[in-house]
């Protein structure tokens, strides 16, 4: 494999752990109505985060010549992609009541999880294409 595809591959899967990390963290901070949820640093680094997530991703695509509609697979990444997205606003944006936001927040990362096991599968059903 070339070595700059493989260094963005690398570059890619760093920016999702850290991306899910810090979800993870703010979604623990949101269940324990914590006021570092709403700090300027809190606000600005997951953009930046997950910039370079969406920026690696659109590179390592074209560079590999993936496009969705040849591929179902990134296709359900890029759906699931969205879900994760509502879901991750609907938990982390203060307004509604905590068990809605609590409920998205488990769905998100149900959501992520999915995500991970269709990129790792290379199919739309995730894991369940092992069965």
């Amino acid at each position: 494999m070339d070595g700059l595809i493989v260094a963005l591959k690398h570059t890619h899967l760093s920016f999702v752990a850290l991306s899910f990390l810090l979800f993870l963290v703010r979604g623990y901070w949101m269940m324990s109505d914590s006021a570092l949820l709403y700090r300027k640093p809190t606000k600005i680094l997951p953009h930046i985060i997950d910039t370079g997530l969406l920026v690696s991703a659109l590179i390592l695509a074209v560079k590999l010549g993936l496009k969705p509609g040849d591929h179902p697979w990134l296709m359900a990444k890029i759906i699931g992609l969205v879900v994760y997205i509502v879901l991750g606003v609907i938990a982390l944006k203060p307004g509604r009541p905590k068990h809605v936001r609590s409920a998205a927040f488990v769905l998100a990362c149900m959501t992520f999880l999915y995500i991970v096991a269709c990129a790792l599968t290379k199919s739309p059903t995730g894991f369940f294409a092992y069965f």
